[in-house]
């Protein structure tokens, strides 16, 4: 297995709001019917032929170089022909792009700006009304932030046009490095990532999925050295093609994510004559409920016999044996590609207040014929128990009146303003590709069944489609980080983009996603397919998801642990 230790990465941000920190505050205590979009910027729009170029009297070779190659970019995209000179030779007035440590004002006050916020390497970009300024705290972060500039910024220009769309008061800083994290405070934020293989599929010729990874960390055991443990499992299917092999791998780590052991393989114990099953869902009891003590690890999962089932296991001994608890719900048949099925799928396991919350995704009210008329295509609906005996009834979370929209895939997570955030893909509710969508309730008995909640999109209106996950750390500001990811986003490199809220879920910038989920042709299979994401009690995301490994179309359960400061 593979070990990367300690890649530090720094980002600072693009500043949508002058107000980010007040608004963070105010949202502890902030109406929860309040527009979470209000205060969002949108993009300027800067004649860029009106603009000049000045590099330091002082500057490298490499510096010029680039500042020339600005030059020829802006020229080849827009076809302005900016003027290019040093410092000294132009007085200050004027609209200008200012590379380096030049004798501007400007220049000289941002670079002051990000020594104030890390002494290590880093750059910055910051947008004026009539400066674009460009700085690094060495040579080679100048470098590095011309070439942003250049390749992130003047090549997306549209063709033809004498213009650069830019907000004004931009503020974009990172360390060197691949991955940004930005956050809209001018916050530093270190990440320390750690990554290894927790599951390779033993036979390369069988195309076996590694879809609906999940993790947790043991916290609650009764035995204290037993915290810290890691436990993962992943679908058992393989698109059905080998049925008489399904059982769910139950993965244990015991050094924090550096090795990992299969010590169990999981079979439906309530439900014998299961064919198929999908979709696991890991949980540790915080509290005793009913004869059940703290520290039981629950696993829930969806298996067909032939009908849809809610079910849940659990173990008293690490993941070592497993025994069969019950079925939550008993669905109908399913029905692929068909308007009659009637399945129930994606269970969640949450507590609260003494309550254990199972949510899923429900089919059975589906309504009359293709366009279920009097009745909802797909609805988000959860059921709890108190006792581990007997569950409530069933309560809606996302039912929406469009009849074949299909909300699903629900992805939960508390945030430190005490709200829980949904995350979940809206198919059929008027977008491309399922794509995501987040809202909020005080308590997981209080959603708005009817309230659909918000797109979730970064400042240049990427989004995110299909399986999100979802996971809050307090680290990383005064309130903290909000991860989402999915299945794919558009205009991304790594198939899909790590998503991130510096504002509990106001707003959202994207990264690139650091388990690289690009694939090389065409693959059968559906890397990134409900990822998993846990954060401890210490803030530490741990994170796994399914990238393709081999040319086969083979995939394999990839971990990876941040550290946000």
């Amino acid at each position: 297995m593979k070990n990367f230790k300690s890649l530090l990465l720094i980002i600072l941000i693009i500043a949508i709001s002058a107000t980010a920190l007040v608004s963070c505050a105010a949202g502890k205590n902030s109406d929860k019917n309040k527009n979470e979009n209000d205060d969002q910027k949108t993009a300027s729009t800067y004649d860029i032929s009106s603009f000049r170029i000045i590099r330091p009297y002082s500057a490298s070779g490499e510096v010029i170089t680039l500042t020339s190659a600005i030059k020829k970019t802006i020229v080849s995209k827009t076809g302005a022909d900016l003027p290019v000179g040093i410092d000294i030779d132009f007085t200050e007035s004027g609209s200008e792009i200012l590379v380096g440590n030049t004798d501007r004002p400007e220049s000289q006050a941002l670079l002051d700006e990000v020594k104030s916020k890390t002494s290590k390497e880093a750059f910055a970009i910051k947008v004026l009304e009539n400066k674009i300024v460009i700085v690094g705290i060495s040579n080679d972060d100048t470098l590095i932030a011309v070439n942003y500039f250049i390749d992130e910024i003047v090549s997306n220009a549209d063709d033809g046009k004498k213009a650069l769309s830019l907000e004004n008061g931009d503020v974009i800083m990172k360390k060197t490095g691949k991955v940004f994290y930005k956050s809209q405070d001018l916050l530093t934020i270190f990440v320390e990532e750690e990554r290894s293989d927790a599951y390779i599929p033993p036979d390369p010729s069988y195309n076996e999925a590694c879809t609906f990874g999940k993790i947790i960390k043991l916290e609650h055991q009764p035995d204290e050295k037993n915290n810290g443990i890691l436990i993962a499992s992943k679908e058992n299917n393989a698109y059905e093609s080998k049925a008489k092999d399904l059982k769910y791998p139950i993965l244990r780590s015991t050094d924090d994510g550096k090795t990992w052991k299969e010590i169990h393989r999981l079979v439906d114990h309530v439900n014998p004559g299961s064919t198929l099953g999908y979709q696991p869902y890991l949980f540790e009891l915080p509290e005793d409920i009913g004869s059940f003590k703290k520290g039981t690890i629950l696993f829930a999962s969806c298996t067909r016999t032939p009908a849809t089932t809610m079910v849940i296991q659990y173990s008293t001994d690490l993941g070592e044996s497993w025994k069969g608890l019950c079925n939550v719900e008993q669905g109908g048949l399913y029905n692929q590609g068909g308007w009659s099925s009637e399945g129930l799928w994606e269970p969640v396991l949450q507590y609260e207040n003494g309550r254990l919350y199972c949510f899923y995704s429900d089919e059975l009210e589906n309504g009359e014929g293709e366009n279920h008329v009097g009745g909802h295509n797909q609805r988000l609906v959860y059921r709890y128990t108190t006792d581990m005996k007997t569950w409530s009834d069933k309560k809606e979370m996302v039912a929406l009146e469009e009849p074949d929209a299909r909300p699903g895939m629900i992805a939960l997570t508390k945030m430190g303003n005490g709200k829980w955030a949904l995350a979940y893909e809206g198919c059929g509710m008027g977008y491309n590709s399922c794509a995501i969508h987040i809202k909020f309730a005080d308590t997981l008995d209080s959603w708005d069944a009817a309230d659909r909640g918000t797109l979730i999109k970064n400042p240049a209106g990427s989004t995110m489609g299909s399986s999100p996950a979802i996971a809050w750390t307090p680290a990383g500001g005064e309130c903290g980080t909000l991860f989402v990811t999915a299945s794919y986003s558009t205009n991304s490199k790594t198939k899909c983009d790590l998503f991130l809220s510096f504002d509990y879920g106001k707003t959202f910038v994207s990264i690139n996603n650091p388990i690289n989920l690009s694939f090389k042709g065409d693959h059968k299979l559906y890397g990134g397919y409900s990822p998993g994401m846990y954060v401890d009690k210490e803030g530490k995301l741990y994170y796994v998801n399914n990238p393709q490994y081999t040319v086969l179309w083979q995939e394999k359960l990839e971990f990876l642990r941040v550290k946000v400061y």
